[in-house]
């Protein structure tokens, strides 16, 4: 009977000591760096080993223009997953670089605390506890300064498999959304309208005069046009 009960204990001390604390991490959200993105460079893959990868069960929306970002203002984005595991739970991971250099670009607000939160020292958004329950996330982002450019948003999902809670035979998906620069075009126009000079004024023998009042006086101008005007005292 001792035999068995050193046995039991010792079966729940290994299960303790070797159960994969890591998960309990991405459940409460992305460690960071995990987006697939040329920055990051590492996905969720990194942690699972998928049953089978997509790009086309999980996509990122926002309300940016066609013609583009206008640098400064703020954007709401939206990531969905649209299933293809067991359900729950699921999460993501979202950042944003410039086409370029790839460096992370443009400033990330926190819209719902309760499903979402930072990662990777504020470069990115990922689920929260609360969160990878659900399938539709959303956050705000400051389009960046002037001259950035072409933009480009990351995001990676993964979805529990079966075992629940092993990182084993998950679900995982990636997609992207990119955006232009606005870039306003100056519309310069032309006139041919002249704002026409007087040349000389005259009398009505000719002779070059300075304005006389009450008289007829001919004032001729460089457009070549002559007009006939008497000021009145």
């Amino acid at each position: 009977m001792k035999k068995s009960i050193f046995i039991f204990g010792a079966i729940i001390v290994a299960a303790i000591l070797f159960y994969p604390q890591a998960t309990t991490g991405k459940l409460t959200g992305s460690p960071g760096g995990k987006t697939g993105s040329p920055a990051d460079g590492l996905d969720c893959m990194e942690c699972h080993a998928a049953l089978s990868t997509s790009t086309t069960i999980s996509n990122i929306t926002s309300n940016i223009p066609s013609s583009g970002y206008v640098p400064g203002d703020i954007y709401n984005i939206t990531a969905v997953h649209n299933g293809g595991g067991f359900g729950d739970p699921k999460g993501f991971e979202i950042t944003c670089e410039e086409n370029t250099s790839n460096t992370k670009t443009g400033a990330i607000f926190i819209t719902n605390s309760n499903a979402t939160q930072f990662t990777n020292n504020g470069s990115a958004v990922t689920h929260t506890a609360a969160g990878n329950s659900l399938s539709t996330w959303s956050f705000d982002w400051q389009a960046p300064v002037v001259g950035t450019g072409d933009i480009t948003f990351y995001g990676a999902f993964i979805e529990a498999g079966y075992p629940i809670g092993a990182n084993t035979g998950d679900f995982y998906s990636s997609t992207t959304l990119s955006a232009s620069e606005f870039l306003a075009t100056e519309i310069i126009e032309t006139s041919n309208y002249h704002l026409k000079e007087i040349l000389k004024i005259t009398d009505i023998l000719g002779r070059e005069t300075k304005t006389i009042k009450n008289e007829p006086l001919f004032y001729i101008y460089d457009d070549g046009t002559v007009e006939k005007k008497i000021i009145i005292e």
